[in-house]
């Protein structure tokens, strides 16, 4: 049997000590209290199961004043009142006052161990109930506590999952190493001072913690579809690749040997004695010549601006030709060598560009492959839109300033201001903060970058959160 403890609280002597010793016959631990105060404080001490309550008693608290008081004190203990006084309206009044139940005296042994038992099935039921719902809640408790430390593990193998894509992304152009996480920093910086913003065509927008975690992701990975453009495109530094120049050089070479080489053969024809510096008398007047134009090829070969000056000499190259190692006359310059040297701006050809802007779809493509949860659906479509413009002059889709979510606008400022400030690159010189800003405005004011946001990241000096890392890098380069 379990044990559980029972009060007899009853101002007669004899009446007490006579249910206290018929309970404890029965097996329960049972004690008695004169008076309610008395009873009180053995309630506080102990926790009682049962109590038993005569409903007056001369001289103090009464019966319903101790029923109120435990029901208030230790809620589990259930009352039962015993009185010789009766009433209809008494017996209500204490059941609304929180006893189980209600024995009149006198009473047989029977009455009371029925009311017990009633009173003990139902005080156990109610205590297993809790123990099971408190084995419930621990289990509930232990299950969260796997499944957040299951999510951290996730988010832990995310986040690595993403720098190893940035690293990939960057270890195929060292040289631009750092540019992804500096993005990513600009634009979460410029998300956050837009929620600072109470005012502009921004007072509205506020990025929750979701919405910024997001942006982040979409900044880390916009860049990542470069992993599918060709190295040899992907870092070219100028027009002619190294061994195109090379061979072309190589050819202008050869083509003096040929000039000396007649020039030798018809000295020889008119019997001419030999003469000890004479070739190099000849090749020194040949090679004048070809430095010239070596050099012009090099000038052209340079990712700047072509002036009209050294467009209209280049004709020249496409009427140089030299004896091939099979016999017949080729060209120095292939149509394709004179193609990529025409390039009016930067080194790319038209063909170089698109595979290089394919980059953007391609992030796409594979962010797509990715389940994002919920707060995290639109990465896809953020990064999707960093390269457009506001009037349509951007790519991969050229579309306008309505269909560009915000979050992509934000990425676009940043994404082009890191690229003018970065390092020194194959391609590029580093351009200074000032003239980087001069640069952003001048786009604003062509309708290509949002002057709203362009505005907070004036006004808030977002550039200055990665300045001081650009600056190291150019520097360390």
């Amino acid at each position: 049997m379990d044990t559980y403890k029972i009060l007899i609280v009853d101002d007669e002597p004899d009446f007490r000590t006579l249910l206290v010793e018929a309970l404890e016959s029965l097996g329960y631990p049972c004690e008695g209290a004169e008076t309610a105060e008395m009873a009180l404080d053995m309630a506080r001490a102990t926790h009682y199961a049962i109590i038993f309550t005569d409903l007056n008693m001369p001289g103090g608290r009464s019966g319903l004043d101790l029923l109120e008081t435990i029901k208030e004190m230790d809620p589990r203990t259930f009352c039962i009142l015993m009185t010789g006084y009766a009433t209809t309206d008494s017996a209500i009044k204490a059941l609304r006052n929180g006893a189980y139940d209600f024995i009149q005296k006198p009473f047989k042994l029977a009455e009371l161990e029925a009311s017990l038992g009633r009173a003990l099935d139902h005080y156990k039921t109610l205590r297993e109930n809790e123990a099971y719902k408190a084995l419930l809640e621990e289990r509930v408790e232990e299950r969260t506590r796997e499944v957040m430390n299951l999510k951290d593990e996730i988010e832990k193998l995310f986040e690595g999952f993403v720098q190893a894509a940035v690293f990939a992304i960057e270890a195929r152009d060292p040289s631009t190493s750092g540019h992804s996480n500096r993005v990513a920093k600009l634009t979460v910086g410029l998300a956050e001072a837009v929620n600072r913003t109470p005012r502009g065509a921004y007072g509205t927008t506020q990025f929750n913690e979701h919405q910024i975690k997001e942006l982040r992701y979409a900044s880390l990975l916009h860049d990542f579809g470069k992993v599918g453009v060709r190295e040899q495109v992907l870092t070219k530094a100028r027009k002619l690749e190294p061994e195109r120049l090379e061979r072309i050089l190589q050819r202008l070479y050869q083509r003096d040997l040929e000039a000396v080489a007649e020039r030798l053969k018809e000295a020889w024809k008119r019997n001419e004695p030999f003469e000890d510096g004479y070739f190099n008398i000849v090749m020194a007047a040949h090679r004048t010549e070809s430095q010239r134009i070596a050099e012009l090829v090099i000038r052209c070969n340079e990712p700047k601006v072509l002036t009209q000056e050294v467009v209209d000499s280049m004709d020249e190259l496409e009427d140089l030709d030299f004896f091939h190692y099979g016999g017949e006359r080729s060209r120095v310059l292939e149509p394709s060598d004179i193609a990529a040297l025409r390039i009016p701006k930067g080194s790319l050809s038209e063909a170089e560009r698109t595979e290089i802007n394919s980059h953007v779809t391609q992030t796409y493509k594979f962010l797509k492959q990715i389940p994002w949860t919920g707060p995290l659906a639109e990465v896809p479509a953020i990064a999707w839109a960093h390269h457009e413009r506001l009037n349509g002059q951007g790519y991969p889709r050229h579309i306008t300033s309505e269909a560009i979510p915000p979050q992509s606008k934000l990425m676009a400022i940043c994404d082009v201001f890191d690229a003018l400030v970065a390092a020194d690159r194959p391609y590029k010189v580093a351009v200074t903060v000032p003239r980087s800003l001069e640069i952003l405005e001048n786009e604003v004011k062509a309708g290509l970058l949002d002057g709203d946001a362009m505005a907070i990241f004036l006004e808030a000096r977002i550039f200055d959160l990665t300045t001081t890392q650009a600056k190291a890098e150019v520097e360390r380069s």
